[in-house]
Protein backbone atom coordinates (compact mmCIF):
# COMPACT_ATOMS: atom_id res chain seq x y z
CA UNK A 1 0.00 0.00 0.00
CA UNK A 2 1.09 3.69 -0.71
CA UNK A 3 0.01 6.96 0.20
CA UNK A 4 -1.98 8.80 -2.53
CA UNK A 5 -1.34 12.00 -3.31
CA UNK A 6 -4.36 13.33 -1.09
CA UNK A 7 -3.69 11.24 1.74
CA UNK A 8 0.40 12.81 1.69
CA UNK A 9 -1.07 15.95 1.67
CA UNK A 10 -3.29 15.46 4.91
CA UNK A 11 -0.90 13.63 6.47
CA UNK A 12 1.59 16.66 5.97
CA UNK A 13 -0.75 19.07 7.36
CA UNK A 14 -1.69 16.69 10.35
CA UNK A 15 2.41 16.39 11.15
CA UNK A 16 2.96 19.90 10.86
CA UNK A 17 0.27 20.63 13.23
CA UNK A 18 1.11 18.29 15.48
CA UNK A 19 5.12 19.90 15.43
CA UNK A 20 3.45 23.08 16.72
CA UNK A 21 1.23 21.67 18.90
CA UNK A 22 4.37 20.63 20.56
CA UNK A 23 6.06 23.55 19.72
CA UNK A 24 6.34 25.09 23.23
CA UNK A 25 8.12 22.22 24.88
CA UNK A 26 10.81 21.82 21.98
CA UNK A 27 11.13 25.68 22.64
CA UNK A 28 11.14 25.88 26.18
CA UNK A 29 14.06 23.50 26.13
CA UNK A 30 16.24 24.98 23.58
CA UNK A 31 18.05 26.94 26.98
CA UNK A 32 18.67 23.59 29.15
CA UNK A 33 19.64 21.86 25.19
CA UNK A 34 22.63 24.65 24.29
CA UNK A 35 23.78 24.81 28.28
CA UNK A 36 24.50 20.45 28.31
CA UNK A 37 25.31 19.98 24.75
CA UNK A 38 22.41 17.60 23.92
CA UNK A 39 18.45 17.29 24.08
CA UNK A 40 16.32 17.44 27.08
CA UNK A 41 14.66 14.60 28.14
CA UNK A 42 11.73 16.26 27.25
CA UNK A 43 12.34 17.27 23.84
CA UNK A 44 13.51 13.09 23.28
CA UNK A 45 9.86 12.53 24.71
CA UNK A 46 7.77 14.78 22.28
CA UNK A 47 9.87 13.49 19.37
CA UNK A 48 8.36 10.26 20.12
CA UNK A 49 5.34 11.04 21.14
CA UNK A 50 4.54 13.54 17.73
CA UNK A 51 6.05 10.78 15.27
CA UNK A 52 8.08 12.95 13.76
CA UNK A 53 11.28 10.52 13.53
CA UNK A 54 9.00 7.96 12.24
CA UNK A 55 8.69 9.59 8.66
CA UNK A 56 11.32 7.28 6.64
CA UNK A 57 10.75 4.04 8.90
CA UNK A 58 8.83 0.91 6.66
CA UNK A 59 5.03 0.51 7.64
CA UNK A 60 5.96 -2.76 8.10
CA UNK A 61 7.79 -1.96 11.68
CA UNK A 62 5.31 0.81 12.68
CA UNK A 63 6.57 3.68 10.42
CA UNK A 64 5.09 6.52 8.60
CA UNK A 65 7.09 5.52 5.44
CA UNK A 66 6.19 9.27 4.03
CA UNK A 67 8.14 11.01 1.17
CA UNK A 68 11.00 13.93 1.01
CA UNK A 69 8.68 16.67 0.96
CA UNK A 70 6.65 15.40 3.71
CA UNK A 71 9.84 15.77 6.13
CA UNK A 72 10.98 18.69 4.24
CA UNK A 73 7.73 20.38 5.96
CA UNK A 74 7.93 18.80 9.34
CA UNK A 75 11.47 19.75 9.66
CA UNK A 76 10.66 23.42 8.00
CA UNK A 77 8.64 23.20 11.06
CA UNK A 78 10.53 22.09 13.76
CA UNK A 79 13.50 24.65 13.12
CA UNK A 80 10.49 27.23 14.48
CA UNK A 81 11.20 26.15 17.94
CA UNK A 82 14.07 24.58 17.94
CA UNK A 83 17.01 24.23 15.18
CA UNK A 84 19.11 22.04 16.86
CA UNK A 85 15.53 19.22 17.40
CA UNK A 86 14.97 19.70 13.58
CA UNK A 87 18.51 18.75 12.88
CA UNK A 88 18.53 15.79 15.12
CA UNK A 89 15.16 14.40 13.51
CA UNK A 90 16.74 14.92 9.76
CA UNK A 91 19.21 12.85 11.11
CA UNK A 92 17.65 9.61 12.40
CA UNK A 93 15.14 10.20 9.18
CA UNK A 94 17.86 9.76 7.25
CA UNK A 95 20.06 7.15 9.11
CA UNK A 96 16.40 4.96 8.75
CA UNK A 97 16.40 5.48 5.26
CA UNK A 98 19.99 4.93 4.73
CA UNK A 99 19.43 1.23 6.93
CA UNK A 100 16.79 0.06 4.23
CA UNK A 101 19.70 -0.85 2.15
CA UNK A 102 21.07 -3.65 4.30
CA UNK A 103 19.74 -7.30 5.11
CA UNK A 104 16.13 -8.40 6.16
CA UNK A 105 17.83 -10.07 8.98
CA UNK A 106 19.85 -6.40 10.06
CA UNK A 107 16.82 -4.78 9.77
CA UNK A 108 14.30 -6.73 11.79
CA UNK A 109 17.05 -6.41 14.46
CA UNK A 110 17.21 -3.10 14.18
CA UNK A 111 13.25 -2.19 13.62
CA UNK A 112 11.40 -5.30 15.69
CA UNK A 113 11.79 -3.35 19.13
CA UNK A 114 9.40 -0.94 17.92
CA UNK A 115 8.92 2.43 15.84
CA UNK A 116 10.76 4.46 17.61
CA UNK A 117 14.21 3.15 16.82
CA UNK A 118 16.46 5.75 15.86
CA UNK A 119 19.87 5.44 14.08
CA UNK A 120 22.72 7.96 13.32
CA UNK A 121 25.14 8.21 10.51
CA UNK A 122 27.97 8.79 9.92
CA UNK A 123 29.59 9.01 6.26
CA UNK A 124 33.35 9.63 6.91
CA UNK A 125 35.07 6.29 6.21
CA UNK A 126 37.47 7.11 9.69
CA UNK A 127 37.17 3.45 10.30
CA UNK A 128 39.02 0.55 9.09
CA UNK A 129 37.37 -3.27 9.41
CA UNK A 130 38.87 -6.67 9.14
CA UNK A 131 37.41 -9.89 7.63
CA UNK A 132 36.72 -13.03 10.80
CA UNK A 133 35.21 -15.56 11.18
CA UNK A 134 31.06 -14.64 10.77
CA UNK A 135 31.75 -11.02 10.41
CA UNK A 136 34.18 -7.84 10.40
CA UNK A 137 36.56 -6.67 13.25
CA UNK A 138 35.27 -2.53 13.22
CA UNK A 139 38.11 -0.09 14.73
CA UNK A 140 37.95 3.60 14.03
CA UNK A 141 36.75 6.95 16.08
CA UNK A 142 33.84 8.95 14.06
CA UNK A 143 33.33 12.12 14.61
CA UNK A 144 29.67 14.44 14.26
CA UNK A 145 27.77 11.62 15.29
CA UNK A 146 24.27 14.04 15.50
CA UNK A 147 22.02 12.79 17.98
CA UNK A 148 23.78 9.87 19.37
CA UNK A 149 23.56 10.48 22.73
CA UNK A 150 19.50 9.43 22.07
CA UNK A 151 19.92 6.98 19.52
CA UNK A 152 20.03 2.84 19.58
CA UNK A 153 22.24 2.27 16.54
CA UNK A 154 24.56 3.68 14.17
CA UNK A 155 25.63 3.32 10.64
CA UNK A 156 29.30 3.52 10.22
CA UNK A 157 32.04 3.54 7.24
CA UNK A 158 34.85 1.80 7.54
CA UNK A 159 37.49 0.91 4.98
CA UNK A 160 38.25 -2.87 4.82
CA UNK A 161 41.63 -4.04 5.04
CA UNK A 162 43.31 -7.05 3.45
CA UNK A 163 45.51 -9.51 4.72
CA UNK A 164 48.39 -7.61 4.17
CA UNK A 165 46.67 -4.64 5.50
CA UNK A 166 46.17 -2.34 2.39
CA UNK A 167 42.34 -1.51 2.22
CA UNK A 168 40.07 -3.54 -0.32
CA UNK A 169 37.07 -1.54 -0.33
CA UNK A 170 34.44 0.51 1.90
CA UNK A 171 32.12 -1.32 3.84
CA UNK A 172 28.52 0.32 6.18
CA UNK A 173 27.82 -1.38 9.22
CA UNK A 174 25.18 -1.37 11.53
CA UNK A 175 26.35 -0.82 15.12
CA UNK A 176 24.07 -0.83 18.41
CA UNK A 177 25.30 2.31 20.31
CA UNK A 178 25.12 0.47 23.38
CA UNK A 179 29.00 -1.13 21.93
CA UNK A 180 30.10 2.16 21.01
CA UNK A 181 32.30 4.59 23.56
CA UNK A 182 30.86 8.04 23.06
CA UNK A 183 33.84 10.80 23.18
CA UNK A 184 32.38 14.57 24.84
CA UNK A 185 33.87 16.42 21.26
CA UNK A 186 31.19 18.73 20.42
CA UNK A 187 31.47 21.99 21.36
CA UNK A 188 30.72 24.30 19.14
CA UNK A 189 28.78 27.87 18.81
CA UNK A 190 26.11 26.70 16.96
CA UNK A 191 23.56 23.50 16.67
CA UNK A 192 24.73 22.96 20.58
CA UNK A 193 21.78 20.92 21.58
CA UNK A 194 22.66 18.11 18.54
CA UNK A 195 25.40 16.05 20.76
CA UNK A 196 27.13 15.35 17.61
CA UNK A 197 29.74 13.81 19.53
CA UNK A 198 32.36 11.21 18.31
CA UNK A 199 32.24 7.46 18.66
CA UNK A 200 35.06 5.12 18.91
CA UNK A 201 35.22 1.45 18.36
CA UNK A 202 38.31 -0.70 19.37
CA UNK A 203 38.13 -4.27 17.79
CA UNK A 204 34.36 -5.16 17.68
CA UNK A 205 32.43 -7.60 15.81
CA UNK A 206 29.82 -6.94 13.73
CA UNK A 207 28.34 -9.99 12.05
CA UNK A 208 27.99 -10.09 8.43
CA UNK A 209 24.07 -9.59 7.99
CA UNK A 210 24.97 -5.84 9.55
CA UNK A 211 27.58 -4.99 6.85
CA UNK A 212 27.07 -4.18 3.48
CA UNK A 213 29.35 -2.52 1.05
CA UNK A 214 29.82 0.96 0.65
CA UNK A 215 28.81 1.24 -3.07
CA UNK A 216 25.84 -1.59 -2.07
CA UNK A 217 24.75 1.95 0.42
CA UNK A 218 25.69 4.55 -2.09
CA UNK A 219 24.06 2.88 -5.10
CA UNK A 220 20.56 3.89 -6.33
CA UNK A 221 19.89 0.34 -8.45
CA UNK A 222 16.66 0.34 -6.00
CA UNK A 223 15.15 3.51 -7.57
CA UNK A 224 13.80 1.54 -10.34
CA UNK A 225 12.58 -1.45 -7.91
CA UNK A 226 8.64 -1.74 -8.55
CA UNK A 227 8.59 -4.29 -5.51
CA UNK A 228 9.11 -1.44 -3.26
CA UNK A 229 7.34 1.09 -1.71
CA UNK A 230 8.24 4.17 -3.17
CA UNK A 231 10.07 5.80 -0.23
CA UNK A 232 12.86 3.12 -0.73
CA UNK A 233 12.72 3.64 -4.34
CA UNK A 234 14.22 7.66 -3.53
CA UNK A 235 17.83 8.72 -4.14
CA UNK A 236 18.77 8.45 -0.33
CA UNK A 237 22.02 10.63 -0.52
CA UNK A 238 19.89 13.14 -2.38
CA UNK A 239 17.07 12.97 -0.44
CA UNK A 240 18.62 13.69 2.82
CA UNK A 241 20.64 16.86 1.53
CA UNK A 242 17.29 17.83 0.59
CA UNK A 243 15.95 17.32 4.33
CA UNK A 244 19.33 19.05 5.69
CA UNK A 245 18.80 21.99 3.90
CA UNK A 246 15.09 22.58 5.14
CA UNK A 247 16.11 22.65 8.44
CA UNK A 248 18.28 25.47 7.29
CA UNK A 249 15.13 27.69 5.40
CA UNK A 250 13.22 26.67 8.54
CA UNK A 251 15.64 28.31 10.50
CA UNK A 252 15.63 31.88 7.95
CA UNK A 253 11.29 31.40 7.99
CA UNK A 254 11.69 31.66 11.88
CA UNK A 255 13.90 34.52 12.05
CA UNK A 256 12.06 36.53 9.42
CA UNK A 257 8.60 35.60 11.59
CA UNK A 258 10.39 37.04 14.76
CA UNK A 259 11.58 40.17 13.02
CA UNK A 260 8.32 41.15 11.27
CA UNK A 261 6.20 40.44 14.97
CA UNK A 262 9.08 42.56 17.20
CA UNK A 263 9.27 45.60 14.11
CA UNK A 264 5.99 47.89 15.07
CA UNK A 265 7.67 48.03 18.89
CA UNK A 266 11.16 48.81 17.73
CA UNK A 267 12.31 51.78 16.75
CA UNK A 268 15.36 52.79 14.48
CA UNK A 269 18.76 54.18 16.25
CA UNK A 270 19.57 56.71 16.04
CA UNK A 271 17.09 58.28 13.37
CA UNK A 272 13.31 59.37 14.88
CA UNK A 273 12.15 56.01 13.66
CA UNK A 274 9.88 54.59 16.37
CA UNK A 275 8.52 52.00 14.55
CA UNK A 276 10.35 50.47 12.14
CA UNK A 277 7.50 49.55 10.16
CA UNK A 278 7.57 53.54 9.79
CA UNK A 279 10.58 53.83 7.56
CA UNK A 280 10.70 52.81 3.83
CA UNK A 281 14.03 51.71 3.82
CA UNK A 282 13.08 49.25 6.51
CA UNK A 283 10.31 47.53 4.83
CA UNK A 284 12.17 47.36 1.29
CA UNK A 285 14.90 45.59 2.53
CA UNK A 286 12.30 43.40 4.87
CA UNK A 287 10.95 42.47 1.06
CA UNK A 288 14.12 41.51 0.10
CA UNK A 289 15.15 39.52 2.42
CA UNK A 290 11.84 37.60 2.80
CA UNK A 291 11.93 36.83 -1.17
CA UNK A 292 15.49 35.78 -0.21
CA UNK A 293 14.19 33.46 2.21
CA UNK A 294 10.94 32.39 -0.23
CA UNK A 295 13.77 31.84 -2.94
CA UNK A 296 15.41 29.44 -0.95
CA UNK A 297 12.40 27.37 0.04
CA UNK A 298 11.81 27.27 -3.66
CA UNK A 299 15.23 25.22 -4.44
CA UNK A 300 14.17 22.91 -1.31
CA UNK A 301 10.91 22.17 -2.88
CA UNK A 302 11.78 21.70 -6.16
CA UNK A 303 14.67 19.35 -4.70
CA UNK A 304 12.28 17.10 -2.71
CA UNK A 305 9.02 17.07 -5.57
CA UNK A 306 11.62 15.90 -8.06
CA UNK A 307 12.99 13.33 -5.77
CA UNK A 308 9.70 12.61 -4.83
CA UNK A 309 7.85 12.20 -8.31
CA UNK A 310 10.90 9.89 -9.56
CA UNK A 311 10.47 7.51 -6.41
CA UNK A 312 6.36 7.38 -7.58
CA UNK A 313 7.20 6.70 -10.85
CA UNK A 314 10.19 4.24 -10.15
CA UNK A 315 12.16 6.08 -12.92
CA UNK A 316 15.00 6.96 -11.28
CA UNK A 317 16.96 10.01 -11.80
CA UNK A 318 19.71 10.90 -14.39
CA UNK A 319 23.15 12.19 -12.95
CA UNK A 320 22.37 15.59 -14.53
CA UNK A 321 19.37 16.02 -11.93
CA UNK A 322 20.99 15.16 -8.80
CA UNK A 323 23.69 17.51 -9.48
CA UNK A 324 21.21 20.18 -10.29
CA UNK A 325 19.70 19.03 -6.66
CA UNK A 326 23.29 19.48 -5.25
CA UNK A 327 23.08 22.97 -6.90
CA UNK A 328 19.79 24.07 -5.45
CA UNK A 329 20.42 22.50 -1.77
CA UNK A 330 23.99 25.14 -2.01
CA UNK A 331 21.87 27.97 -3.27
CA UNK A 332 19.01 27.23 -0.41
CA UNK A 333 21.57 27.27 2.54
CA UNK A 334 23.64 30.26 0.89
CA UNK A 335 20.00 32.72 0.45
CA UNK A 336 19.42 31.89 4.03
CA UNK A 337 22.85 32.85 5.24
CA UNK A 338 22.74 35.87 3.39
CA UNK A 339 18.64 36.63 4.63
CA UNK A 340 20.49 36.12 8.22
CA UNK A 341 22.91 38.55 8.29
CA UNK A 342 20.10 41.15 6.48
CA UNK A 343 17.62 40.30 9.31
CA UNK A 344 20.50 41.03 11.90
CA UNK A 345 21.02 44.52 10.81
CA UNK A 346 17.59 44.73 10.65
CA UNK A 347 16.61 44.09 14.06
CA UNK A 348 19.44 46.10 15.56
CA UNK A 349 22.38 45.23 18.26
CA UNK A 350 19.70 43.59 20.17
CA UNK A 351 19.40 40.62 17.84
CA UNK A 352 22.93 39.80 19.82
CA UNK A 353 21.47 39.35 23.09
CA UNK A 354 21.45 36.04 24.82
CA UNK A 355 18.16 36.01 25.58
CA UNK A 356 16.78 36.91 21.51
CA UNK A 357 15.67 33.91 19.72
CA UNK A 358 17.66 35.65 16.61
CA UNK A 359 21.32 35.07 17.77
CA UNK A 360 20.72 31.55 18.16
CA UNK A 361 18.85 31.46 14.51
CA UNK A 362 21.96 32.61 13.23
CA UNK A 363 24.46 30.38 15.12
CA UNK A 364 22.19 27.63 14.27
CA UNK A 365 21.70 28.33 10.66
CA UNK A 366 25.30 29.19 9.82
CA UNK A 367 26.51 25.84 11.67
CA UNK A 368 24.33 23.42 9.66
CA UNK A 369 24.74 25.23 6.20
CA UNK A 370 28.69 24.42 6.81
CA UNK A 371 27.50 20.58 6.66
CA UNK A 372 29.92 18.98 3.62
CA UNK A 373 26.93 17.60 2.13
CA UNK A 374 25.76 21.67 1.87
CA UNK A 375 28.37 23.08 0.33
CA UNK A 376 27.36 26.00 -1.65
CA UNK A 377 30.52 25.84 -3.67
CA UNK A 378 30.84 22.64 -4.50
CA UNK A 379 27.08 22.57 -5.29
CA UNK A 380 27.60 25.40 -8.18
CA UNK A 381 30.85 23.51 -9.60
CA UNK A 382 28.95 20.30 -9.86
CA UNK A 383 25.47 22.18 -11.15
CA UNK A 384 28.07 24.24 -13.70
CA UNK A 385 30.20 20.90 -14.47
CA UNK A 386 26.49 18.97 -15.41
CA UNK A 387 25.67 21.07 -18.63
CA UNK A 388 29.32 20.11 -19.89
CA UNK A 389 28.97 16.15 -19.01
CA UNK A 390 32.21 16.56 -16.58
CA UNK A 391 32.86 14.03 -14.08
CA UNK A 392 31.29 15.42 -10.91
CA UNK A 393 33.93 15.53 -7.93
CA UNK A 394 31.62 14.12 -5.64
CA UNK A 395 31.37 10.59 -5.24
CA UNK A 396 27.97 9.93 -3.94
CA UNK A 397 24.67 11.50 -5.63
Amino acid sequence: MTYDRTDLLRLRSELVDTVHKFGPVLAEGTAEGERARRLPDTTVRAIEESRVARLWTARAYGGLEADVRTLSEVVKALSHHCPSTSWVVNNINGSNLLAAKFSQAARDEVFGGGPDTKLASVFAATGTAVRTDGGFLLTGSWPYATGILHDDWAILVARELGPDGQPVGGLSLLVPVSDLTIEDTWRTVGMRATGSHTVVLRDAFVPAHRVISAEAQRGRENTTDTSLPPLFRTAAIAAMAVICASVVVGIGQAALAHVVDKAPGRGIAPSRYTSQPGSQTFVSELGRTALTIDAAELHVDRAADVLDEAARAATGLPDTELLRIRGDVGQAVNLVTVALDELMWAHGAAAFAESNPLQQYWRDANTAARHAMLNPRIGRELYGGAFFGLDPVVPSL
